[in-house]
């Protein structure tokens, strides 16, 4: 007989935390008498969390807050992708003519030096590993230069977008998710309590500050992993426990690698002080809400990034197939 899956949870977690205790020792002293000593020892106790599955009202309550607070940026003069969009077609595009050269000419070089590096590696094969290190290295360096300034231009265009009602809109409802699906629990698994209390949104979110303000190591710990695993679920990366099991075991070599990851950008984060998806530097942890960005945001932005710069891309394109097609 098949076990019943349990569908009350999409992932559960624990995170140690460290408690003070009381030892004592007996021992016997030069006179046989009993001794005891008793020292304060510090060690380690696991607590844990979990990600409650949502339900189908809480699914139409999370879109509803995402819709209001779409139109309420809006309304407060925020534009909207589409809007952004026909401003830049109506002067001819995000890019200059001259950026869409350049952009075009790095794409062409680095298509050029890709097939310069495949027709070393063919010619060196005999050659000295010393001397093919040295060949193919300086290739290498070079393909690397062109990427670099390839995502500088890409990055330059897309901070574009950032602003957006929708990018707004999105972010709050993943601190939305966040503060309706954290659970703490027992051991086994069962749910003791929500980890932002009970109430309103307002409520929970004075909750998250609260807890955030007290500054309590295993509770900041809790609360970055639980923004990191729901912004991936939100963002539909995550689905099952073996998604979470996958994305919690990069999260620890990446901390164990000493890569900052980034968090939600939470209620108040009106402006930024601008990361990408690498480090969001936006280095230690400070008091108040963190205008960090969630770790699942760097797909969102590749994606919105790549439609972005469509237009520059398939130029790009087109004027590499135009030199690569001229006879030599």
């Amino acid at each position: 007989m098949s076990k019943k899956k349990n569908n009350k949870w999409l992932y559960k977690f624990s995170i140690n935390k460290e408690v003070e205790t009381e030892e004592s020792t007996t021992s016997k002293n030069e006179k046989g008498e009993d001794v005891t000593i008793t020292k304060t020892v510090t060690k380690e106790e696991p607590v844990f969390f979990g990600i409650k599955r949502p339900t189908r009202r809480l699914f139409d309550d999370g879109e509803l807050f995402y819709g209001v607070t779409l139109s309420k940026g809006i309304k407060s003069g925020l534009l909207t992708k589409a809007q952004i969009s026909k401003r830049y077609d109506n002067d001819g595009g995000i890019l200059s003519e001259p950026d869409k050269e350049k952009y075009a000419e790095l794409y062409l070089e680095l298509f050029e030096l890709e097939n310069e590096l495949q027709r070393a590696q063919l010619n060196l094969e005999k050659a000295s590993e010393s001397k093919k290190r040295e060949e193919l290295a300086s290739i290498i360096e070079k393909m690397n230069e062109a990427r670099i300034q390839i995502q500088d231009f890409e990055n330059a265009q897309s901070n574009i977008f950032d602003q957006t009602a929708e990018n707004r809109a999105r972010n709050k409802t993943i601190m939305w998710w966040v503060l309706y699906l954290s659970c703490s629990t027992d051991e086994k698994g069962e749910a003791k309590s929500s980890f932002f209390g009970e109430g309103d949104y307002d409520a929970k979110l004075d909750s998250y500050d609260e807890k955030e303000e007290n500054g309590d190591l295993h509770v900041i710990e809790a609360m970055r992993k639980l923004a990191y695993f729901i912004s991936y679920w939100y963002n539909g990366q995550a689905n099952d426990e073996e998604d979470f099991v996958k994305i919690d075991q990069a999260l620890e070599e990446a901390e164990s690698e000493g890569v900052e990851t980034e968090e939600v950008e939470t209620e108040e984060a009106e402006s930024k002080t601008e990361e990408k998806p690498k480090a969001k530097d936006e280095s230690k942890p400070k008091k108040g809400r963190k205008k960090k960005q969630s770790p699942v945001k760097a797909e969102a932005k590749a994606e919105e990034k790549a439609e972005e710069m469509t237009e520059a891309k398939e130029e790009a394109e087109e004027k590499t197939e135009e030199n690569t097609a001229q006879p030599a």
